[in-house]
């Protein structure tokens, strides 16, 4: 049961991060950011324009919109020069005799131009289109024969595991998303969390709250508050995810907001399980945190970014949701916040998998924030010297947590 006064420190730890002027600020400021990307990217946009291109005249090229392609009656030398020059051509194209090692080939296509430029792989996408037909039509091929060559092979999938939603649904998607929200919160609460309890080792003001808390409220408030924290980061970077898909659904693709493919039985499971991770990577970052004498020279700090693998883990096994990494990532208390919400929105499972993972994900939860309690105790005590690791096993397994 969480303690009066650890809400008191946790209100404390959670207000003390969290200023709503700068949180507005900041959003305003990605806000304009991401507008003047979307503005730089349109204003460049070369395919919007269009390119002269100079070829021969027994090249046989119908005109695009984006390329227009003129036989000029001049020598290639003076096309060049008034490519160089006046720039009258933004490139010009040229029929050579195929080199040796290209023997298949009558001939090779040379274009030049100034410099390197986004349009011309549009303009290469073009001129590959009008040889293909070319060779086509030497051939004798219809253009359905021509089209049916061009067509890729549609491979359709027919999974007998009717749990499995498919690997292409919207929801390997949201999977992606999880895993991405999780790894902002843990970020979030791995600075701090090292930052709050770093700070106040190295200000020597343990014996002063150890005389208003317990050790163990001490580290509940914290965990608590830094894990709040972290999960207001996930919630407002989720909203801008979601505001960049619908100004790109509206303004991008004209095709309207249609929230139809969010699986909210999903979200609805991915609320708790990414808070009990999360107080979870908190109670160990907590506890090495405490560990702590200088962040700026310890190791330890390295070690709290364990915290990290699970989302890794599961991004290695997401394209096989229904195999046996990925469910024995999903009943790992130390894994599953990440696995299971994961192993939802892409499989249909029993309501009872979820609840008992969460289940045992809440005794490790407990069981682990005894154990950071006990280290805490005794790592925000020690001072000029760090202690080894075998000693705080020793303090993990000691009976004295206040």
């Amino acid at each position: 049961m969480i303690s009066r006064q650890s809400i008191i420190v946790a209100r404390w730890e959670f207000l003390r991060f969290f200023k709503w002027k700068q949180q507005l600020i900041s959003y305003l400021v990605m806000m304009a950011i991401m507008a003047a990307v979307a503005l730089w990217s349109y204003f460049t946009d070369e395919s919007r324009s269009v390119y002269r291109i100079a070829v021969p005249a027994e090249f046989n090229i119908s005109n695009t919109g984006q390329f227009q392609f003129q036989r000029p009656t001049i020598a290639l030398a003076e096309q060049l020069a008034q490519l160089k020059d006046a720039q009258t051509w933004h490139g010009v194209l040229t029929l050579e005799p195929a080199s040796a090692e290209d023997s298949a080939a009558e001939h090779s296509v040379v274009l030049h131009t100034l410099a390197a430029k986004k349009w011309q792989q549009q303009l290469q996408t073009e001129l590959t289109r009008h040889f293909r037909q070319q060779y086509a039509t030497e051939l004798n091929l219809s253009p359905a024969q021509l089209a049916q060559l061009e067509q890729p092979l549609a491979l359709e999938y027919a999974y007998l595991d009717q749990s499995f939603k498919g690997k292409d649904t919207p929801e390997k998607m949201i999977a992606l998303a999880v895993l991405i929200l999780l790894f902002i919160g843990l970020s979030t609460a791995f600075g701090q969390v090292l930052l709050s309890i770093t700070g106040e080792k190295q200000q020597r003001v343990t014996e002063q709250l150890y005389a208003i808390v317990t050790p163990q409220q001490w580290m509940d408030g914290k965990v608590l508050g830094h894990s709040l924290s972290a999960m207001k980061a996930m919630l407002t970077s989720a909203l801008v995810m979601l505001l960049v898909f619908i100004v790109v659904s509206v303004v991008v693709r004209d095709d309207g907001v249609n929230l139809s493919w969010l699986n909210w039985g999903v979200l609805a499971w991915l609320l708790p399980f990414a808070l009990l991770g999360v107080l979870l990577s908190a109670c160990f970052m907590g506890a090495i945190a405490a560990s702590i004498d200088d962040p700026n020279t310890s190791g330890k700090g390295a070690v709290m970014m364990i915290t990290w693998l699970p989302m890794l883990f599961t991004y290695l096994v997401i394209d096989s949701p229904t195999g046996n990494a990925m469910t024995i990532l999903s009943w790992l208390p130390l894994t599953s916040f990440a696995a299971m919400p994961v192993r939802l929105a892409m499989v249909d499972l029993a309501w009872w998998q979820p609840a008992l993972s969460m289940l045992i994900l809440l005794a490790t939860l407990y069981w682990l924030r005894r154990l950071a309690g006990r280290i805490f105790l005794r790592g925000m005590q020690m001072y000029g010297k760090e202690p080894s690791w075998g000693q705080i096993v020793g303090w993990a397994l000691s009976n004295k947590a206040d």
